[in-house]
């Protein structure tokens, strides 16, 4: 039996990894289960493990730090990430720590089991050889699909992504490329019916056009979300059109789903992608139009279609980001400017496939926050109203829970980060203590969480520091066994002269003083 160390804050997560897992029948011993990563960090100090399965953001020690010391005491240790946070940085530490895998929350049990037997095969096999960069990338599918998305969506600076590509290259150079967007059809109305069933057909189909992809050398590819697929065609640019009009067909005669693609312009430079990815999003809308189960080129036929595709993109793209960021009024105007689109349709069913069409969108738009919503499973809601008033206030409705939804998990994320850095600062307070320094603890950038201090408290990370000093200092010089140049030190000032100076400004009277008449 391996010998596997769980390690989260939240009880209810690391329970329902302690319970719902089949650790015995993988060969696998759960030796040490805590929320608490010092006390798991105490007892892989004084034990042998096999297997770390660790949250990644943590109070007082990170599951990086945790891992980093771990793998000092077990250099054949197997790590596995679960991480709520689907961001770039902390892909590129857990290649850099040779993770095993990084899984997303909410983690989904055939997924762990399926990381969890290729990593007993690995300590079976390979358990005293560390794999080299080049081979290490074939473990890494999580990581080649994070990057490949960061590619298209152009979510990560280029400076950033040149310095991981020189180390870890994606094989992906051409001279030029067009980006492709691939969905499936009639997603959220199969949904309905058997979640599960459709979650699994849906892994199988990108399967069947990965195999298809890698068949003919066409390109890279990455799953997006749960119903999307993005691709960089990089073979013969005057073909694209006619491979991906079989592709379709191969899907439609050897699946049970059918699939709309759409793509850019060709490019000539991978920064170029992003822009190419972009307006194959934009032509994605044109499914409204022309129809699902086909190729939507970049050229319309219809006079003014490109057009009205290019306006209903933007006012799509606009409206998610009101929900997103909780801007209510923005929601109800960027309605309005949908269904004085919709108020063109000859016939009140293209009203209907119009709304049905926005409700997709929000579910891929979902899917890059790696959020769900279960209300979007019940898309025959929609059938049943009589009128596009009842069909505005029922999106509107939607997009307002969801918006509620995202601002309190937000605010609740952010909130229990900042009782953690409260904590942090609190119990060091008396070191040379900076922004950049807790941004780091944390695995922030200091602008980020400079922008979420001033949020949470109303202060700079540097007033609110002040102030937390002034505020125990007053403590101090109540009592009075300390004296001030010991109060000074016990708050962090090592310079006397400086932390004079601070107390006179912060509190219109010099410490001394404030002691005599304490």
């Amino acid at each position: 039996m391996y010998r596997a160390v769980l390690v989260d804050d939240e009880n209810y997560d690391l329970e329902g990894l302690r319970c719902l897992i089949p650790w015995s029948e993988l060969g696998i011993e759960v030796v040490c289960s805590e929320s608490n990563p010092l006390a798991a960090l105490q007892y892989i100090e004084n034990h042998e493990i096999d297997l770390l399965i660790t949250d990644i953001r943590m109070p007082v020690v990170s599951g990086m730090e945790l891992s980093r010391l771990a793998l000092e005491l077990n250099p054949g240790l197997k790590i596995v990430f679960i991480s709520g946070y689907q961001e770039f940085h902390y892909a590129k530490q857990a290649l850099d720590l040779k993770a095993h895998a990084y899984i997303l929350k909410p983690v989904d049990d055939e997924e762990i089991i399926s990381v969890l037997r290729t990593a007993i095969d690995a300590l079976n096999h390979e358990r005293s050889r560390s794999l080299e960069d080049g081979g290490m990338m074939a473990s890494f599918d999580f990581i080649k699909n994070d990057v490949l998305q960061h590619v298209l969506e152009g979510s990560i600076d280029g400076a950033t992504l040149g310095a991981f590509l020189a180390r870890y290259p994606l094989d992906l150079v051409f001279s030029s490329a067009s980006a492709v967007l691939i969905e499936a059809d009639d997603v959220l109305l199969r949904v309905q019916e058997n979640p599960q069933e459709v979650y699994a057909g849906l892994d199988g189909l990108f399967e069947y056009i990965g195999t298809k992809i890698e068949g003919a050398s066409a390109g890279k590819w990455c799953r997006l979300n749960r119903s999307q697929l993005g691709f960089v065609y990089t073979a013969q640019p005057p073909e694209l059109e006619q491979w991906l009009q079989q592709l379709v067909q191969k899907v439609r005669e050897h699946t049970s789903y059918t699939i709309t693609v759409s793509y850019g312009p060709e490019v000539n430079s991978l920064e170029a992608l992003t822009s190419s990815f972009s307006q194959a999003k934009a032509y994605m809308n044109g499914k409204m139009f022309i129809g699902k189960n086909r190729v939507i080129p970049p050229v319309m036929n219809k006079p003014g279609m490109t057009q009205d595709i290019k306006e209903l993109s933007v006012v799509l793209e606009n409206m998610f980001g009101a929900m997103a960021s909780y801007r209510l009024a923005d929601i109800c105007d960027r309605i309005d400017e949908l269904f004085e689109m919709a108020a063109l349709f000859e016939h009140p069913v293209k009203v209907y496939h119009f709304s049905m069409h926005i409700a997709t969108r929000l579910e891929a738009y979902l899917g890059t926050l790696n959020e769900t919503y279960e209300s979007l499973q019940q898309m025959d809601a929609i059938h049943h109203l009589e009128t596009v008033d009842d069909i505005k206030r029922w999106l509107r409705y939607t997009l307002f829970q969801i918006s509620e939804l995202l601002f309190m998990k937000k605010q609740h994320k952010n909130r229990r980060l900042m009782e953690q850095i409260e904590v942090y600062i609190q119990e060091r307070l008396t070191e040379n203590l900076t922004l950049r320094l807790v941004a780091s603890h944390f695995a922030y950038s200091p602008n980020h969480l400079g922008v979420l201090f001033k949020e949470h408290t109303g202060e700079s990370f540097n007033e609110y520091l002040v102030r937390i000093r002034m505020e125990k200092a007053i403590l101090l010089l109540d009592q009075h066994q300390y004296k001030i140049y010991e109060v000074a030190d016990k708050v962090g000032y090592k310079n006397i002269a400086y932390f004079s100076r601070q107390f006179r400004e912060y509190f219109n009277i010099t410490a001394a003083d404030y002691r005599k008449q304490s």
